[in-house]
């Protein structure tokens, strides 16, 4: 009997989330009346039990409607539909019934199952009529609830007193000291912004198949992340220094330059990253403006009183720089010539962004330059000051929609993440592309964002915290969970994990729940500090619910990637382990089977249900000098890519591997999945390689210091892949001439000439690099046409022998 209340649950659970990603059908269940519904943390008596269909649970209209205090208003005026409409606050929904769209926000919403009547009751999808009246809905499987609620608030900066108090103790959550506090009596605190250095699909489609051209490698179908070049199938855009150049390529053989965009060095804008549509061009980038600062030599201090005793300081910057990031929406056409229709400012340095459709989401971390501590405290306890300094401290943003004029936001209108460890300000700008005519929505948190995951319905922001505990530390990732709202944010919730997230690919949501993989201790340490890895899964109130701990001991994660009911972990120190992991009850999640093989994977590739890409790095042991007889340490070697074979997945296998080049051979797909270009129908795979060789690999003395090799070549390795033989290299693609090649150094080459990207349309292969783009024949390879671009001015070379590509292993070298 117990067994079956699970089953129940359980199958609900998934019932209520989002649709499941391998697209299964389930029947409509039978009225659930052991469910109960929550309104505001009270039972709602139904008249009639709840039932599922088409994984939506319905409800009677009427009585939720009483519960959610909605006005109800009916429009029979046409006999063959009955169309109701349900307000609540500012917020309003239209249902008809039999039809599958709703009106909210003045937006079409595509239901999963259309408003039906039975009897004298109408029936509407519960989730999604509460959410679009503003509430949240959450599944609590454990206990059999539907728990509907007005969103909860993080706390309200609100006054320069609290946000003193703030900054203080952050100095404490952090465990060392951050800077002081912002100056209140006299004198301008100074804030210096700068560019964030936080850590920054599973289909076919989001992988580079959908239609006749290719896509951006992302991590979740329908959730487009920004990338350095795209393409439409007619032009392609991409970046070259503070140029977008747009290629018109309906002609294979002779592409042609169709618009450059260019932006001189008195605009201050840097351009970083783009989105296109089949409507916009979108480049997002960073604005940085020198912002003089006056300061009154007859008072030296920031303390207020022209007495340097009254303060910690007596000595400004002249200069600040307010740091900003730029989104300029163009309209496209035709001709390949973009119209500029808006333009947004948002202070900050660029954290990331996120594009749902017509909806565009971006994320920046403004910097508060708080190591000045200029407080003054008066003997009655109470803090005085100008408030310039508060003025300093309150974002800028704009939306040329309204106004070209930048605006602050108040602290009446920012919220802190408590006992957050960084001091930052997290700011969140949302869009809605196809309304121009609505303004920019800008939330600020003081608290920072590190890494940002997204799925099609929610953002979550996880920041990494390191706590004071007995002579160490404990690790804690703090998640903050966002409902992307059609251009609006809501806050839902948060919760906290032990250890830290490597990156947005150590986490996922399905069924409703967030998956999370962590690394906690020290990998080089022993006994209880020593390093663990480990996968949690929390409901949709954030709260924990399935927990598996203490894989791989002394290692860390390298790669994660979640696939549904699955999770696939690498973890390394002197081998690679690959974990298999069942998601299928989140409640339980259980290690299927591993790995143990030589090299590591740091990313982690999707071929089909049962196979896997992985592209890291091969690895050699070797015996380490001074410790005992089987005391090895593991140095890295080529680039490496491999097939693993999970169809039993409590036996993975690695099917087929390549190795390329030798110690210090790397790609930036290896630390930006954006770079890889994958087609399973195609049996296409390409990414960029910087090729390092050893010439004379006889003269090295077997068991000593692996040996670098020497740079002689990049550009594009082009593989056929199956399943049948594996990779095959068809061909290799550069932009480096002969000259160049002879030109190079043991390290460095002409960078403008790397290819970057590997993009398709039709039957025709592009490469991409600041300086050129080719063409070449998808079946051949042949060489069908090329475009140089106009010379930049800035020559940029890679010459860094302390580049990520040979950069030693954390742990093993």
């Amino acid at each position: 009997m117990r067994r079956k209340g699970f089953v129940a649950a359980l199958l609900l659970c998934i019932l209520l989330a989002v649709p499941s990603v391998t697209g299964a059908v389930y029947p409509t269940v039978p009225a659930q009346t052991s469910i109960k519904v929550q309104v505001n943390g009270k039972p709602l008596s139904l008249s009639t039990p709840v039932f599922v269909e088409n994984k939506t649970t319905m409800v009677p209209l009427r009585e939720v409607a009483e519960a959610l205090h909605a006005q109800v208003s009916w429009n029979k005026a046409n006999n063959s539909q009955n169309t109701v409409t349900l307000s609540r606050g500012d917020r309003s929904s239209t249902l008809t019934l039999g039809s599958k769209l709703m009106k909210a926000k003045g937006r079409s919403v595509n239901l999963d199952v259309a408003p039906l009547s039975r009897g004298n009751l109408t029936y509407v999808p519960l989730r999604a009529l509460s959410e679009s009246l503003g509430t949240v809905v959450a599944w609590d499987g454990i206990n059999k609830v539907i728990r509907i609620d007005d969103p909860t608030q993080l706390p309200i900066v609100g006054t320069t007193k609290k946000l003193n108090e703030l900054i203080k103790q952050m100095e404490t959550f952090n465990g060392y000291y951050l800077g002081g506090v912002i100056a209140e009596s006299g004198g301008a605190a100074v804030t210096t912004d700068s560019k964030d250095t936080s850590p920054a699909a599973p289909s076919e489609e989001s992988a580079g198949g959908s239609g006749d051209y290719s896509q951006t490698n992302i991590q979740v179908a329908g959730v487009d992340e920004a990338d350095w070049a795209k393409t439409d199938g007619r032009f392609i855009y991409q970046l070259s220094g503070s140029r977008v150049f747009i290629a018109d390529i309906s002609n294979p053989p002779a592409p042609k330059l169709a618009e450059t965009l260019e932006y001189g060095p008195d605009e201050g804008f840097s351009p970083q990253e783009m989105y296109v549509d089949n409507k916009r061009l979108i480049v997002i980038g960073q604005n940085n403006t020198v912002i003089p600062i006056q300061v009154d030599p007859a008072k030296p201090s920031v303390g207020g009183s022209g007495s340097s005793s009254d303060s910690k300081m007596s000595i400004l910057p002249t200069n600040a720089i307010r740091s900003s990031v730029q989104t300029k929406i163009y309209e496209l056409s035709d001709s390949g010539k973009p119209k500029l229709v808006r333009e947004t400012k948002l202070e900050g340095g660029y954290v990331s962004s996120r594009k749902i459709d017509s909806s565009l989401y971006i994320i920046t971390n403004k910097y508060n330059n708080f190591s000045y501590p200029a407080i003054r405290t008066e003997s009655n306890g109470n803090t005085s000051g100008s408030g310039d300094a508060t003025s300093q401290y309150e974002p800028l943003f704009s939306d040329s929609g309204s106004s070209v004029d930048l605006r602050k936001l108040p602290l009446d209108q920012i919220r802190y993440f408590p006992e957050s460890p960084d001091n930052s300000t997290l700011l969140i700008g949302a869009l809605d592309l196809d309304r121009p005519d609505q303004d920019i929505q800008v939330s600020a948190y003081l608290g920072s964002g590190q890494t940002i995951y997204a799925s099609a319905k929610h953002l979550y922001v996880a920041i990494a915290k390191y706590l004071p505990k007995g002579d160490g530390y404990s690790q804690v990732t703090q998640v903050y969970k966002f409902r992307l709202d059609q251009g609006n944010i809501v806050y839902i919730g948060e919760g906290s994990v032990p250890g830290t997230v490597l990156n947005q690919y150590a986490m996922d949501e399905h069924g409703g729940y967030l998956r999370i993989a962590t690394t906690n201790g020290d990998m080089r340490a022993s006994g209880a500090a020593r390093s663990s890895n480990n996968l949690y899964v929390l409901d949709e109130q954030m709260k924990t619910v399935g927990t598996l701990e203490n894989l791989a001991p002394g290692e860390r994660i390298y790669s994660t990637r979640f696939l549904g009911g699955r999770a696939y972990m690498v973890t390394f120190r002197n081998v690679d382990p690959l974990f298999a992991i069942d998601l299928r009850n989140p409640l339980k999640p259980a290690v299927l089977g591993q790995l143990k093989i030589p090299g590591y994977s740091d990313y982690l590739h999707p071929y089909d249900d049962n196979h896997i890409i992985g592209f890291g790095k091969e690895t050699v042991e070797v015996p380490s000098k001074g410790a005992g007889a089987d005391e090895t340490m593991a140095f890295y070697q080529g680039m490496k890519i491999a097939l693993f074979d999970v169809s039993d997945v409590s036996q993975p296998k690695e099917k087929f591997k390549e190795v390329i080049g030798d110690r210090g051979t790397g790609s930036e797909l290896l630390s930006n999945p954006k770079a890889l270009l994958f087609s399973k129908s195609k049996g296409l795979l390409a990414f960029p390689v910087e090729l390092m060789e050893i010439k004379n690999k006889e003269a090295i003395e077997p068991g000593g210091f692996p040996a670098y090799g020497q740079f002689t070549y990049q550009g594009a390795y082009v593989y056929r892949i199956d399943l049948e033989t594996g990779f095959n290299l068809r061909g290799r693609i550069t932009h480096l001439t002969q000259d160049d090649l002879l030109k190079s150094g043991q390290y460095g080459f002409d960078y403008n000439k790397s290819v970057r990207r590997i993009l398709y349309s039709g039957d025709t292969l592009y490469t991409l690099s600041e300086s050129m783009l080719k063409a070449n024949d998808l079946q051949s390879l042949s060489a069908r046409g090329s475009l140089n671009y106009p010379a930049s001015p800035e020559i940029r070379y890679k010459t860094d022998p302390g580049s990520p590509s040979i950069t030693p292993l954390p742990a093993s070298r």
